[in-house]
């Protein structure tokens, strides 16, 4: 353990411009919110309560795990999570990640398993590939659902989203063409100016979902377990009505 890191990490409340490369955070005393900027984190598994809160700025995570970690309300902001062909992206694997907020980040490839993204929320990301599974991120009291993950402006083409609950979650202006959302629940989930090319919608309910100004080209309604109450944009009917063998003509014509 390099204690004089550590000693430096507690003094200031984090670190600019270090290699953390096989730190343990979990020997990290203090309850400030600690603060990093410009580090390069490399085959490295990152746990433990300490980071709850966190801020990370410009940091680079190649190959590394966050497996248990408490990352509610952690902030990253122009971090890279996958660095090329070469190297493996990162994964989160049963972590807390309520409220976390993720600006900028190149997150393609990224594997989220077994989290709680209760409030989570991407802007401006890169995340083609992106790989979610058995994560949780609406909380249910009686018969009301609470919480949901926010997308705006993310780059999401190949993306899995398979077997999620995603009820009134939010995909605004995203690219999410070819992604794959076999047997979801995006129930009253908002869809707008996103690209839908292709996608994979297989047992799907989009229940109350409200696609209005995406290009649904492709779009397969048949496939849908539920479409009661979707909203869409008139310029879309021919896509969709098309997509059960209906011809849509012109008033008139």
């Amino acid at each position: 353990m390099n204690t004089s890191l550590r000693d430096r990490i507690e003094r200031e409340s984090g670190c600019s411009g270090q290699d953390l490369s096989g730190f343990d955070f979990e020997w990290v005393d203090g309850e400030d919110e600690l603060s990093f900027h410009n580090c390069t984190l490399r085959d490295t598994r990152i746990k433990g309560d300490t980071l709850i809160a966190s801020s990370w700025s410009n940091c680079k995570f190649i190959n590394c795990e966050f497996t248990g970690a408490n990352l509610r309300d952690a902030r990253f902001e122009g971090s890279v999570f996958f660095e090329g062909a070469s190297t493996s992206a990162t994964a989160f694997r049963y972590c807390d990640l309520g409220r976390a907020k993720f600006t900028n980040c190149n997150m393609a490839m990224v594997k989220i398993n077994g989290c709680e993204g209760y409030d989570l929320s991407f802007d401006d990301c890169q995340m083609r590939g992106l790989n979610i599974e058995n994560t949780k991120f609406v909380q249910t009291a009686g018969k009301r659902k609470f919480g949901t993950v926010r997308f705006k402006t993310c780059q999401l083409a190949d993306a899995i989203f398979d077997k999620l609950d995603l009820t009134a979650c939010t995909f605004d202006d995203c690219d999410l063409s070819y992604a794959t959302f076999q047997r979801s629940r995006l129930v009253n989930a908002v869809m707008r100016d996103c690209n839908l090319l292709g996608i994979e919608v297989t047992d799907a309910n989009f229940a109350g979902a409200d696609l209005r100004g995406s290009d649904l080209d492709g779009f397969q309604l048949s496939d849908l377990n539920s479409h009661a109450g979707m909203m869409v944009s008139a310029g879309q009917q021919h896509h969709l009505l098309g997509s059960l063998g209906i011809d849509v003509s012109p008033d008139g014509s």
